[in-house]
């Protein structure tokens, strides 16, 4: 199944509520045994060279409060890198547009979904990962809690942890996390805050818990892309794995989708697949 979608340099949250539809949506498997649970949905997009006894990865990618799954398949540019790279791209679909962070139906609904794409198809089982923006980014800090043995790395675009989650944290292992967010974010303020769904850290201390949850050592490796955007890498973690933050200087909520000039804001995208590409799972 392949969506083709007219893209654009820099998303803002607003335009990820468009109602354009790419494709149609999928089934995917309930998540609980409650009938009255409506089904679950999802967009696929399947790569142009895929061959069906190749083993490939599987990458998750959860979209913000009020949008669809099907929205970010058309403006995030995961669809152009997936058939490039070979990889399965799979947007689901929150319930009423969004995510219960603190509540346990989408986690269950997330691993019920990698092991329906597991049975129907061949998934590199080392190489499944989870990226989210915003509300999406908040489950994505959820899941690499409780779901680390499945997945290999995650990434979140404006979001970080939630307050509770780290005393709550379960994973046992090293979690490979990528954060992308700006500096002049009022929805998911970069000094942390109050949200609908809680308490949520700052940027500075989310980074601080999953560096000290991997065991990396500082300092962290800051490299300047430019005026805008910062990278601070934490490598030589336990297990081989990594905490990065992307860090875009005088930016808002936005998904940044590069652009051209010295001043531009770096490909969300590209930023995230690269990451991903150096994790597999243990």
């Amino acid at each position: 199944m392949r969506l083709i979608c007219r893209l654009t340099k820099q998303i803002s949250i607003a335009l990820l509520v468009s109602t354009t539809a790419c494709n149609a949506a999928s089934s995917a498997p309930r998540s609980r045994n409650s009938p009255q649970e409506p089904p679950r949905t999802y967009v696929t997009h399947l790569p142009k060279n895929r061959q069906p006894t190749q083993p490939v990865p599987l990458v998750l990618v959860f979209h913000g409060y009020g949008s669809q799954g099907k929205d970010l398949a058309k403006l995030s540019g995961f669809n152009q890198i997936a058939d490039r790279e070979n990889f399965i791209v799979v947007y689901p679909d929150g319930l009423d547009r969004r995510w219960n962070v603190g509540g346990n139906e989408d986690v269950a609904f997330t691993n019920s979904l990698i092991q329906q794409f597991q049975k129907r198809y061949k998934i590199d089982s080392r190489r499944i990962y989870a990226t989210g923006i915003s509300n999406g980014g908040f489950l994505v800090q959820r899941l690499a809690c409780e779901s680390s043995s499945q997945i290999a790395a995650f990434a979140s675009i404006v979001a970080t942890l939630p307050n509770g989650l780290q005393s709550q944290c379960r994973s046992s292992r090293p979690v490979s996390m990528l954060m992308i967010n700006g500096t002049d974010d009022r929805k998911v303020p970069w000094k942390g805050g109050t949200l609908p769904y809680g308490q949520i850290l700052s940027v500075p201390s989310s980074i601080d818990f999953w560096r000290q949850h991997n065991q990396c050592p500082k300092p962290a490796q800051v490299r300047s892309i430019n005026p805008r955007v910062q990278l601070d890498q934490y490598t030589n973690c336990k297990n081989g794995s990594e905490v990065e933050l992307v860090m875009l200087k005088g930016a808002g909520h936005v998904f940044p989708r590069g652009g051209g000039g010295a001043n531009s804001l770096i490909d969300a995208s590209r930023e995230i697949w690269s990451f991903f590409g150096r994790h597999r799972s243990s």
